[in-house]
């Protein structure tokens, strides 16, 4: 088998020999890898080198036994590997970057495992993440899950996926998936002073003008929609001002 500990036996070897109840030593003239096999008395084992059915599926050693006069034969033996599972040992993410807010079922991207056993099939799970059901997977894909994606609440997110592979042997890799930013719209705006004497000059200030924005940072233009007395009052940048209507505390 791959992967068989150093001492471990291949098997046995003898002799054919017209000298009846000869003996006979055994070395290793040649081999495919470099360490493969070695020999301790009549007993061919794996050696210190590579055994590797994904690599070389089968190997040839060339041994040579000598009889107790000296005399040798070399023989070319061809021994078969075989595979056995092994552990994935990576995997990785096509596409780590996703929008805020997007929707629950918004793939991030495919999941892919790098493993020896070639043709082995994967699944895939979450073992934990920084926010709570902010990523789900559906079959090779992770998605965006029913949990927060907010920009400017976490513009990077870490998602520890495992991969588990036909076996049953897995491998958990840490995932950053990085929240780009989307425009959001103001959620409020307030007005720092809310009164005003009557009679006023167009103009006098009543009070400035902020918004509450998730966007940190963005900028506002401010507009006028409905007023109870036409032109009572204007906008001059982010002040709210006396207009040419009337203001008139009777």
């Amino acid at each position: 088998a791959e992967n068989s500990a150093v001492g471990t036996e291949v098997g046995t070897l003898t002799t054919t020999d017209a000298d009846v109840g000869d003996t006979f030593t055994y070395s290793i003239t040649t081999q495919d890898v470099s360490a493969a096999f070695q020999i301790a008395g009549d007993k061919l084992q794996v050696g210190s080198g590579t055994v590797d059915f994904e690599a070389t599926p089968t190997l040839s050693v060339t041994v040579r036994t000598t009889d107790s006069g000296g005399l040798t034969f070399d023989k070319a033996l061809t021994v078969t590997v075989t595979g056995v599972n092994e552990a994935p040992t990576d995997a990785s993410l096509s596409s780590s970057t996703i929008a805020e807010n997007s929707a629950v079922g918004t793939e991030v991207g495919t999941l892919t495992t790098t493993d020896a056993d070639v043709g082995d099939t994967f699944t895939y799970s979450i073992t934990t993440q920084d926010v709570s059901a902010a990523f789900q997977i559906a079959d090779d894909k992770l998605q965006v899950g029913s949990g927060t994606v907010d920009f400017e609440a976490t513009p990077t997110l870490s998602v520890t996926v495992r991969s588990t592979d036909s076996g049953g042997l897995t491998f958990d890799k840490a995932l950053t998936v990085t929240v780009t930013g989307v425009n959001e719209a103001p959620t409020d705006v307030s007005l720092s002073s809310s009164t005003i004497a009557e009679n006023s000059a167009v103009g006098t200030e009543v009070g400035t003008l902020t918004t509450t924005d998730a966007d940190v940072g963005d900028t506002f233009t401010y507009s006028i929609t409905t007023q109870d007395v036409s032109a009572a009052f204007q906008i001059a940048g982010d002040k709210l001002q006396v207009g040419s209507g009337t203001v008139d505390f009777e």
